[in-house]
């Protein structure tokens, strides 16, 4: 099932909701490597006489899934096995905060499946967690035909000259949000929507609009540009 959200540019991403079975999967993939790295940490404490591997045997198990989601950008080796990913419900990445609510609550979720029959019964598949936190999962294996889709819809000239390297910092859906917002504004390039944007991505990558480009004509080189880098790369 689709999940539609909305973004601060008024823009309507489609994201492909996570499945019950690719959540499982990816549960019991965490949960073989959970297991893998305790056993690994008892049976090495044991080999060492170390009195306090018993204790940090547990850490895994109840640390995993927070330190993961934290530096693996909202996903664990089972959820990047299954290709899907824990996001905001505005399409933003999620914080912190958003990961540590879920960590908090992951022990009721697991209680009795009381987290499975609350995906099963949310139209977004969300646990209490998700609920909580404000964070659904999607699926990401979509990602690599969402550039060729971006590339592909992009024309520049093979002597197209790249004037802000620095998009190389921007993502798929940052750019595809770029390129929606400009064609839907064909005929109103001095639209509000086109100023505030040009000017939030002038923050966001540091760089100064050129004296003779226009909001609309910074836009349009920022996706040529991210184009034309994407392309020199193949």
């Amino acid at each position: 099932m689709a999940i539609y959200v909305n973004t601060h540019q008024n823009v309507q991403i489609n994201y492909e909701n996570s499945s019950i079975a690719d959540r499982l999967i990816a549960y019991l993939i965490d949960s073989l490597v959970i297991a893998g790295i305790s056993l690994s940490i008892f049976f090495i404490g044991s080999i060492l006489d170390l009195g306090y591997a018993t204790f940090f045997m547990f850490v895994p198990i109840f640390f995993y899934h927070l330190i993961c989601e934290v530096f693996m950008n909202g996903q664990s080796v089972g959820k990047r096995y299954r290709g899907i990913r824990v996001m905001k419900k505005d399409g933003n990445a999620a914080g912190l905060s958003a990961y540590f609510l879920r960590f908090l609550l992951r022990p009721i979720d697991t209680f009795y499946g009381i987290g499975l029959a609350v995906i099963f019964f949310t139209s977004k598949n969300q646990r209490l967690g998700d609920l909580a936190a404000g964070t659904i999962v999607v699926n990401v294996k979509s990602e690599a035909k969402l550039k060729s889709e971006i590339l592909s819809e992009m024309s520049v000239h093979e002597d197209h000259v790249i004037m802000y390297p620095e998009v190389s910092e921007l993502s798929d859906r940052e750019v595809q949000l770029i390129s929606e917002i400009i064609d839907n504004r064909v005929d109103a390039k001095n639209h509000p929507n086109i100023s505030q944007l040009a000017l939030k991505l002038e923050l966001k990558l540091g760089v100064k609009i050129k004296d003779n480009q226009t909001d609309y004509i910074f836009l349009q080189q920022v996706v040529r540009d991210y184009y034309k880098m994407h392309t020199d790369q193949v």
